[in-house]
């Protein structure tokens, strides 16, 4: 009899405590979830370098968790990803927030300044915020090689009307983008467009094979083939300016979020994502390192 007493205190106590081991664990996992931040990044290099600085400087100056969903396959995705409360805040374009989310060419006609325009219309619209801008643009150049930069001395698209000679090639997304049209129009080129595949653009401008060509101003390749970025001298391409945005919900909860982040506010120069960008690309360094060692060269992260 005092066998079998023992027996049930021992499975009454043991089914007792999986019972609070489970309320416990449900619990924290309730305060986890309330206390913590979810920081998404696109699947490219720079998003996520960008990302890593956000995650970062959360983990480090608050009392938050800090999820990461890296990886999301472009601008709808992520976008999609923060309305529906999947992510909490990510960096994104102004140019692409005007010409893919808005589905407009606002950028395009010439808005006087289309970051304070998003700021108003996504608050209104979607009760997401844009905060501090890293400091950059990420947007279609016309690029040429230093070499032939000297030679000719063009500096800006302005210059090339000088020379009639030059060999246009465009990638074929860039050959039907308003962007091409815009710069034909505002600086009278009639350009040739032959049409090239964008991963060989970088090789045949370093290769003289063209002598102008459309990239990306934050692409590491202009650093690895020592390409040269005209000066955009008409203001006709639009504004890409990379911000984080967020939902005004989390900012409202967590409010020291837009004190820290705007210690990011212009102190990431196209020099400088170029060079972290080539870190990750070329060298092939971790972006989560890399965005640490960045902080800490700022004197951001202490």
């Amino acid at each position: 009899m005092e066998i079998l007493k023992k027996r049930f205190f021992i499975i009454g106590f043991s089914f007792l405590a999986i019972i609070f081991l489970m309320l416990t664990y449900d619990l924290s996992k309730i305060f986890f979830e309330k206390n913590q931040i979810i920081v998404g990044a696109k699947n490219c290099t720079e998003n996520q370098i960008l990302s890593e600085m956000i995650a970062i400087l959360i983990e480090n100056k608050t009392n938050l968790k800090v999820k990461r969903k890296f990886f999301l396959e472009g601008t709808h995705i992520c976008f999609e990803a923060l309305k529906s409360k999947s992510i909490d805040i990510y960096p994104e374009f102004t140019g692409t927030a005007l010409l893919t989310i808005l589905k407009g060419k606002k950028s395009i006609n010439n808005i006087e300044n289309s970051y304070e325009y998003l700021k108003k219309v996504f608050l209104e619209k979607f009760n997401i915020e844009w905060l501090y801008p890293f400091g950059f643009e990420n947007k279609y150049v016309l690029l040429i090689s230093k070499s032939k930069k000297d030679k000719y001395s063009i500096s800006k698209i302005s210059d090339l009307k000088n020379f009639e000679n030059l060999t246009f090639a465009f990638d074929p997304e860039f050959l039907i983008r308003d962007e091409l049209f815009q710069i034909q129009k505002k600086y009278s080129l009639k350009t040739p467009n032959i049409m090239i595949d964008q991963s060989l653009i970088y090789f045949s401008l370093n290769s003289n094979i063209v002598d102008i060509a459309n990239g990306f101003s934050t692409d590491p390749k202009i650093i690895k083939y020592d390409l040269f970025t005209l000066e955009d001298d008409k203001k006709a391409l639009p504004e890409y300016l990379a911000c984080p945005i967020a939902r005004k919900d989390i900012l409202d909860k967590y409010p020291q979020l837009k004190i820290i982040l705007k210690s990011l506010q212009n102190k990431v120069t196209t020099e400088t994502i170029l060079k972290l960008n080539f870190l990750a690309e070329e060298k092939g360094e971790n972006p989560y390192d890399i965005a640490r060692e960045f902080l800490l060269t700022e004197k951001i992260l202490l």
